[in-house]
C-alpha cells in the first residue's frame, strides 16, 4: 500500500494536536514515546495520550503520561493502535484503565471520482462566522455543545492543510464534515448528519466533500476512523477495515 499505517496514524496525531487550543490553559508536549494533549478546559475526556516514538519501556511511559497529566490535576485518555501497541495496552490495563471504545481505522486507497450528490443538498465550504455558526448547529437536534465544536472549529480552521464543509437543505444545517490533508493522504474527519435527516445519503456526501477536497489540494488517499454505526457505509464507499484504535480511560480521580 502507497499509505500505510505510519501515514495514517501521523494524519490522526495532526488533528488530534488541535485539541491542544481548545482552552487557555491548552498544550502539548512530547513525554518520552507519547505526545501528551491538554486541552485546557479542565475536562479529563478531552486530554489524550498518543504514541508518536518508539516504546521501549511500555510501563514507565504511561506512568510518565499519568504524572504529566496528574500535575495539571487531570486524568488522561489513551488512543492506542491496537496492531501496534499491545504493550502500551497491557501497561494502561494494569494502571486500571478502562476499555472505553474502539474506533476502526479505514483506508481508501485510490481516491474514487466525484460522488453524485443528493440533489435537495446544497454543500458548501465554511469560510465566514455565519457558516460557523450553521456548522455547529448540526449536532443541537441531539448535543448542547455547540460552544465545544465552535472552540474546534476556530482552533482547526487555523490548521495547515484544513478544509470545512457543510451541507444544508432548504438554508438548514443538516450535516458536516471536515478534510485534514497531510503529505498525500487526506484524512476525514467530524462527520455527521442531523438524526433527522439520516438514511438520505447525506453522511456519504458529506464524506465525499472532504474527499474531493483534499483531492484538489494533491492528496491520492484518504483514511478516517469510523463508528459502528457508520462502518457499512464507509465500506461500501471502498474504505478498507485497516487497525482499530483502542481508546482507554479512567473516570475517576486518581489520588
Amino acid at each position: 500500500m502507497s499509505s500505510g499505517l505510519a501515514d495514517v496514524h501521523a494524519n490522526y496525531v495532526h488533528a488530534l494536536s488541535r485539541i491542544g487550543g481548545l482552552g487557555p490553559m491548552g498544550e502539548s508536549e512530547q513525554v518520552g514515546p507519547l505526545l501528551c494533549i491538554n486541552a485546557g478546559i479542565g475536562v479529563s475526556r478531552f486530554n489524550v495520550a498518543v504514541p508518536v516514538g518508539t516504546v521501549l519501556d511500555a510501563r514507565g511511559a504511561v506512568r510518565d503520561a499519568i504524572a504529566w497529566f496528574g500535575e495539571r490535576g487531570l486524568n488522561v485518555r489513551f488512543d492506542l493502535r491496537g496492531k501496534q501497541d499491545s504493550a502500551l495496552i497491557g501497561a494502561v490495563t494494569v494502571e486500571r484503565f478502562q476499555f472505553w471504545w474502539r474506533e476502526p481505522v479505514m483506508l481508501l486507497e485510490t481516491l474514487p471520482p466525484p460522488a453524485e450528490i443528493p440533489p435537495e443538498l446544497e454543500l458548501m465550504d465554511v469560510l465566514t462566522p455565519v457558516d460557523r455558526d450553521l456548522y455547529c448547529q448540526v449536532d443541537a437536534e441531539e448535543f448542547s455543545d455547540q460552544a465545544f465544536q465552535l472552540a474546534m472549529l476556530n482552533v482547526a480552521a487555523q490548521m495547515p492543510g484544513v478544509s470545512i464543509h457543510l451541507g444544508t437543505v432548504g438554508g438548514e444545517p443538516v450535516g458536516r464534515s471536515m478534510a485534514i490533508r497531510t503529505g498525500d493522504l487526506v484524512g476525514i474527519h467530524n462527520v455527521y448528519v442531523t438524526p433527522s435527516q439520516r438514511t438520505r445519503g447525506y453522511g456519504a456526501a458529506m464524506t465525499a466533500a472532504a474527499i474531493e477536497s483534499g483531492r484538489r489540494t494533491g492528496a491520492t488517499a484518504a483514511c478516517l476512523q469510523s463508528t459502528e454505526a457508520a462502518f457499512s457505509m464507509y465500506r461500501k464507499m471502498g474504505f478498507e477495515h485497516i487497525d482499530d484504535y483502542v481508546v482507554m480511560g479512567i473516570d475517576e480521580p486518581r489520588l
